[in-house]
């Protein structure tokens, strides 16, 4: 996909593209998707909230050996994402730096905390992904097209070898949060 979240991300390691066509104007379903981000975990549904919860879990069994897990870094991974560039009504993109590959806490780093500091961000062990929303007409129907792309760039070759393990571990389900925020997104827009 082009647009915002390719020019910041341009030459992704790891990535999934999902796609919906919602029978509804582009400035009805924008209005919808942002209603769905003011409700955080709320909006995504059920079942996403029982996947977070068990990423969360995940990562304080691991911390048991290590002292316990901070309570500002148990938040959803979701909730970590920074909002890096914005077009209304068309595209979002939120990004977020980590190493979730190590189950550890699912927040950013602290010191990434804007577009600037996501950007220059090159520190090796770390990878750089986006998550991106983009909103268009669809010439077939008349409703809105909705794209939504994961995009991630490791910082070195060990970064990418984790994150491959980690993505092939957890990659089906990112799909399935996506079609099914996708699902729940046609809902909302067409209620």
């Amino acid at each position: 996909m082009n647009g915002l979240a390719g020019t910041l991300v341009p030459r992704p390691d790891f990535g999934s593209r999902h796609q919906i066509v919602i029978p509804a104007p582009v400035e009805a379903v924008w209005a919808a998707w942002q209603e769905m981000e003011q409700a955080g975990g709320d909006g995504w549904g059920p079942l996403v909230r029982v996947l977070f919860a068990v990423r969360r879990q995940l990562g304080r069994l691991k911390s048991r050996g290590g002292g316990t897990v901070p309570e500002e870094n148990v938040r959803d991974l979701k909730d970590s994402f920074l909002l890096l560039a914005e077009e209304p009504p068309r595209e979002t993109v939120r990004g977020i730096v980590g190493q979730w590959w190590t189950m550890g806490p699912a927040g950013g780093r602290p010191d990434v905390t804007g577009l600037r500091e996501f950007l220059a961000f090159d520190e090796p062990g770390y990878a750089k992904a986006t998550f991106s929303m983009r909103f268009t007409v669809d010439a077939a129907t008349g409703g809105t097209r909705v794209v939504t792309e994961t995009r991630v760039l490791c910082l070195d070759k060990a970064a990418r070898r984790a994150m491959g393990r980690y993505w092939r571990l957890i990659g089906p389900f990112s799909g399935l949060v996506r079609r099914m925020m996708l699902g729940r997104l046609r809902k909302r827009a067409v209620a």
